[in-house]
């Protein structure tokens, strides 16, 4: 009788360890599953673009913001690389440019070349109309056709990716472009970059008085203005 006994007394131990034990465990899972703050909380300072208003991402997250202070960013439109300004690329056919460029904002006249008179287009901006024309000069002839050959800048709307255009000052376009020479031009003097064929015209104003017509550009005025960029072949 008394085994029966201790035996029961063991039997409703276990029973109740049993039951503790998987009530333990439930709670241990309802811990690890229900959080007690809310889910999916970003941490503070995330920049989840979903998050973000439009316009509040930084300057340092855009394409081309490493770039000198204060420096206008241009858009496709406006924008110069090598051998591009914009939609407008060197080497492109006249009939090309007419039917990219509406009629309106091109005038026909002509530059000369060692004697020779060639065509050439001033171009209007057409989302400024009174910015200063650049201006295409065309080479070739009328048997074979005519092609871009050059194309100069005055309107400051164009900027390189890094901001760099009419009116920056030339301390940010040699740091910027890396730019070494300054020399006489058929645009002016300006800075070359020989390896990407574009030239930066300086205000000859904030040049040293009687310079020789071949400069370091260390020796230029880092806040002599640009007031043309030529594009060339």
């Amino acid at each position: 009788m008394q085994a029966m006994a201790t035996c029961f007394s063991f039997l409703i131990t276990a029973l109740a360890s049993a039951v503790l034990s998987a009530g333990l465990g439930a709670c241990e899972s309802r811990q690890a599953t229900d959080p007690a703050g809310p889910p999916f909380v970003p941490a503070a300072g995330a920049t989840d673009p979903a998050t973000l208003e439009p316009g509040s991402t930084s300057v340092a997250a855009q394409p081309g913001a490493a770039t000198s202070a204060g420096a206008r960013l241009p858009d496709s439109l406006h924008l110069i690389s090598p051998g591009q300004a914009g939609r407008l690329r060197l080497g492109m056919r006249e009939d090309q440019i007419k039917r990219l460029i509406s009629p309106g904002l091109l005038r026909p006249t002509t530059y000369l070349d060692k004697g020779r008179e060639l065509p050439a287009y001033e171009l209007r901006d057409a989302q400024q109309p009174s910015a200063p024309p650049s201006v295409l000069h065309l080479i070739g002839d009328a048997a074979s056709g005519y092609r871009l050959r050059r194309i100069r800048i005055y309107d400051p709307q164009y900027r390189t990716a890094e901001g760099i255009g009419v009116g920056s000052p030339f301390g940010a376009a040699r740091q910027n472009l890396g730019l070494t020479k300054v020399r006489d031009t058929p645009a002016g003097f300006a800075a070359v970059s020989g390896e990407v064929k574009i030239a930066w015209v300086i205000d000859p104003n904030s040049l040293p008085d009687k310079h020789p017509a071949e400069m370091s550009s260390a020796d230029i005025p880092p806040a002599a203005r640009i007031t043309g960029v030529l594009l060339y072949q």
